[in-house]
């Protein structure tokens, strides 16, 4: 906040204004304060020179946290349920007509669900760069409408090639949708906070095959001739999410600066409530030095590997229709069946979300212990004899518990980042091994594999269970040796909590304005007050 703090000129220094180019800092290592041209400041910077907000009362702060929560989390909910139940509509489709009416077999029914990642694979990169040009939640929203259109090109679909076309399409505006919220999130609530909301979001967003299933149950009463079911359910499916995409354009808030439901007060008091992840709000200028610095960056390519390994698991989510449907259960049994994923999804998340917000520092440990019934999984699908169908379908149920590692990585992802390019760019490097995963998935159902699918289980115990579980223990590690080394620093009184936003007025006189390091767009690296959180 402007010049309300003190200022020790011996502490902030500036590099000449040509040595700053694309990045707009100086000497920005940590243990000195940084000088940050206006320009590439935080958002925030921007409010608190309108305004002068105080520090919070912890009752001032819970009302301001529960009234965001109120007004955010119902939209992020809502938009991980409807758009788990529009990735599932292939998966809900296999069994109401749709592989028959468009004369599938099962390669090309693969290929379908892996073009669709192609597609998000190819708009990850301008999807994120969208994000930080273009506010958040409108572009999010004009995705949503087209996502709900894309849906809706299914029902005249006659062929493998218009299926694969629209599939496509659809992967290309999914590839904002998730990083949106992400974004958006994280300048709304802290680190643990959203520990916490991101299992919940997914435990709702998990339990889409309880939607799924029932809207199955329910087109296969409706009986159309010419109008297969599945049809009816890409009907209902894409309406919904039009709509859905209208409310969010409405009436959710871009950014804590731009909040309509809040004062400016408040507004800035949710940035002050924030302040501990030392992260700031938004930037929306691209800073190429921290494009940099986050490809440089080993534990983005770890949270890289760990979304690549364990989305090679993923390709069950359109599978397991048809598999619950091969060990002997009837198309409406099948519905029905399935639908128990979703409500196992539900409640792991639901309780990894509980032990997030009793603990501290211990995602990793949470997400580790997930992994279990992932193994268990592939173990009873390969040692069970075919006749013990009850069995088996257990098998397919727990896997809905690597859901929590899922989650919970994936806000750490975020979380263990600092400065807007740089998590838009981890964030969207994240999204590239999840999309890769969901490519190479699907491909790992082999016809000639049928029914058992052993060398698939094999795979996925090893892939997607083991691989990324030891990849957590990595991270862990690496983060805590890195949190200890800056606490150490501290101590000393090595690091800086403030820095300079320089301005030029008119006249083109230069003022230094003394702020708090969350309104520069430091990123983790320059800023050594960042914790990494476990």
């Amino acid at each position: 906040m402007p010049s309300s703090l003190p200022k020790d000129d011996k502490a902030y220094s500036s590099q000449p204004e040509e040595e700053n180019d694309d990045t707009g800092v100086g000497q920005a290592d940590g243990r000195r304060g940084a000088a940050v041209d206006e320009r590439f400041a935080d958002e925030s910077y921007k409010l608190f020179s309108k305004i002068n907000a105080t520090e919070l009362s912890p009752e001032e702060a819970k009302k301001l946290r529960n009234k965001c929560l109120w007004r955010v989390i119902p939209f992020l909910c809502l938009g991980y349920h409807l758009m788990y139940v529009d990735k599932q509509t292939l998966g809900s489709s296999a069994i109401l007509g749709i592989m028959e009416d468009n004369n599938l077999s099962s390669n090309e029914y693969n290929w379908l669900s892996s073009i669709f990642y192609f597609g998000y694979l190819l708009a990850e990169w301008p999807q994120n760069w969208a994000l930080q040009r273009f506010p958040v939640a409108k572009w999010l929203s004009l995705n949503l409408v087209i996502w709900g259109g894309i849906i809706l090109l299914h029902i005249p679909c006659k062929s493998f090639g218009s299926l694969f076309a629209v599939r496509f399409l659809l992967g290309l505006a999914e590839a904002c949708i998730v990083p949106a919220f992400l974004l958006i999130m994280s300048m709304f609530f802290t680190y643990h906070e959203q520990a916490v909301i991101m299992p919940v979001m997914w435990s709702i967003g998990n339990s889409s095959p309880i939607t799924s299933g029932l809207l199955s149950y329910g087109v296969l009463w409706i009986d159309t001739p010419g109008f297969a079911p599945w049809r009816w359910f890409m009907v209902i499916t894409g309406v919904v999410t039009v709509i859905f995409g209208a409310c969010v354009y409405l009436y959710f808030p871009d950014s804590p600066v731009h909040a309509r439901f809040l004062t400016l007060e408040e507004r800035a008091k949710v940035i002050i409530r924030i302040r501990e992840n030392q992260s700031g709000i938004e930037q929306k200028r691209f800073k190429k030095y921290q494009f940099i610095e986050a490809i440089s960056d080993p534990k983005t390519w770890l949270f890289f590997l760990h979304a690549w390994s364990q989305e090679m698991a993923n390709g069950v989510t359109n599978q397991y229709s048809l598999i619950i449907n091969s060990f002997g259960f009837t198309v409406l049994q099948t519905t029905l069946l399935g639908m128990v994923t979703g409500l196992v999804g539900f409640v792991s998340l639901s309780l990894a979300a509980i032990a997030l917000y009793k603990t501290k520092n211990c995602r990793a440990w949470i997400s580790l212990v997930a992994y279990i019934p992932g193994a268990l999984s592939s173990i009873l699908l390969l040692a069970l004899p075919w006749s013990n169908k009850w069995g088996l379908v257990t098998g397919i149920w727990i896997r809905s518990a690597v859901g929590v590692p899922y989650a919970v990585v994936m806000i750490w992802a975020a979380n263990a980042s600092a400065g807007h390019t740089k998590k838009t760019t981890v964030i969207a490097l994240y999204h590239i091994g999840y999309g890769l995963g969901n490519i190479i998935s699907p491909q790992l159902f082999q016809p000639q594999w049928k029914p058992r699918y052993r060398p698939t289980w094999i795979i996925l115990l090893v892939v997607a269970a083991i691989l990324p579980a030891m990849t957590i223990v990595t991270l862990w590690v690496y983060l805590n040796k890195e949190n200890k080394r800056r606490d150490r620093l501290e101590s000393e009184n090595q690091v800086n909590d403030t820095g300079v936003v320089e301005t030029v007025d008119a006249d083109g006189t230069r003022t230094a304005h003394v702020v708090n390091n969350t309104q520069l767009d430091l990123t983790d690296r320059e800023n050594l007050k960042f914790r990494y959180v476990l």
